[in-house]
């Protein structure tokens, strides 16, 4: 049964490049390659914690742009050397889903490693937000929080993925 994810990701979103971003978070936010490859140059042990999988209900913002009303959402937390440092929030379409059925079934595996492996992903334009502070899920209120989000397609399949960096990336 679908539904609402118990946590909606919201920000006021900006194209990156319009943004005063900060010097420490500037090459997080920027990144246009793999973001799980990035941390683990950055860390000895890197972990992947899945929050929630279920499919939901797409927020209505991508309802209007896809077309359709269903998608699977992925919460994950990444952590670095057991610190957390990204809340990571994904939406694949049911659309996107029924073509490319493995994406469902990511399990442990963090969707980057799947993904950045295939020569026909295309990414969109990198947007960032800035939360004085947010309520997340598992690791409850963070302040001064920065993220980011993208809409990728591979085999022309679209999905969006948003990342919020957790105080934790400042250590990396």
């Amino acid at each position: 049964m679908e539904q609402q994810p118990e946590f909606l990701l919201q920000g006021q979103w900006s194209p990156a490049h319009t943004e005063l971003l900060p010097p420490h978070y500037q090459p997080w936010l920027l990144e246009a390659g793999s973001l799980t490859a990035l941390l683990r140059l950055h860390c000895q042990h890197f972990a992947l914690e899945v929050v929630t999988e279920r499919q939901s209900i797409l927020p209505p913002e991508w309802q209007q742009q896809w077309q359709q009303q269903h998608a699977l959402c992925r919460e994950v937390i990444l952590y670095c050397d057991h610190q957390p440092v990204v809340y990571a929030q994904s939406w694949l379409p049911a659309t996107t889903i029924a073509q490319l059925q493995y994406l469902a079934a990511l399990g442990q595996q963090p969707l980057g490693d799947v993904i950045f492996q295939h020569p026909s992903l295309q990414r969109g334009p990198i947007e960032v937000a800035y939360w004085p502070e947010l309520e997340l899920p598992r690791l409850g209120l963070q302040h001064g929080l920065w993220g980011r989000r993208s809409v990728f397609s591979l085999l022309q399949q679209p999905f969006l993925v948003q990342e919020v960096f957790l105080p934790g990336v400042k250590d990396l």
